[in-house]
């Protein structure tokens, strides 16, 4: 598909289509005919052309020119005809009625030459608008299968990134329960640890009566009665 060139900026090695006009003396229908030739993309639009451009704008406005009849000397010569004087009537008659025909067939053939000239510009604006729909409608079909796979990305991030935020949210209370419960086995660690060790109680087999009755007769003994 032909792109259809940016309009152009002036510059200096650039000349507007008015300055155009204004020093080729030529309007803007017939310019911009022979401007599609050398631009048949923007020919219609283009505000401002390149010099190179406008010279041969202007070489294919000569060559049509050339090519145009010269209608002044197919018609007969005013002076010349009123300077003879016709043999009779029918002479007179004949004049006109010649240079009557010979009228429209000029007039035929302005107008076939600007059918040719306006034909060049139908044929690439016409492909041009059918290659620019084939082209948008290409865009347009690449546009939604992009924009598909960008929902379908969307939708596996999504999914992906519930599934690892539950896998965090699980992990996080997992740990904390961890800590919690070091924390209780801790504090049951440490309450055990109060726990005081058993004493043996050793037994009491001693008879009090018998041997407070043996201390009393070992000193029963030893008294002087």
């Amino acid at each position: 598909m032909a792109l259809r060139k940016k309009t152009t900026a002036p510059t200096a090695d650039t000349i507007t289509i008015n300055e155009a006009l204004l020093e080729s003396g030529q309007n803007e229908t017939a310019f911009r005919l022979a401007l599609s030739y050398v631009r048949p993309d923007d020919f219609d639009t283009v505000k401002a052309i390149p010099m190179l451009d406008y010279q041969a704008t202007i070489k294919q406005l000569q060559g049509t020119q050339s090519q145009l009849p010269d209608t002044g000397s197919q018609l007969p010569d005013e002076d010349s005809s009123t300077s003879e004087l016709p043999e009779n009537s029918e002479t007179l008659t004949e004049q006109p009625s010649n240079s009557a025909t010979e009228q429209p067939k000029t007039t035929l053939s302005v107008s076939q030459q600007q059918q040719h000239l306006a034909s060049p510009t139908q044929s690439p604006t016409s492909n041009a608008q059918l290659t620019l729909i084939d082209q948008l409608a290409r865009q347009a079909g690449q546009e939604v299968e992009l924009v598909d796979a960008i929902a379908q990305v969307k939708n596996q991030l999504i999914i992906n990134n519930l599934a690892v935020r539950d896998a965090e949210l699980v992990e996080s209370i997992n740990q904390r329960w961890q800590y919690q419960k070091q924390g209780y086995l801790g504090t049951i660690r440490d309450l055990a640890s109060l726990a005081k060790e058993p004493v043996q109680i050793t037994p009491d087999d001693t008879d009090l009566t018998q041997e407070i009755d043996s201390i009393l007769g070992e000193l029963g003994k030893k008294l002087i009665v």
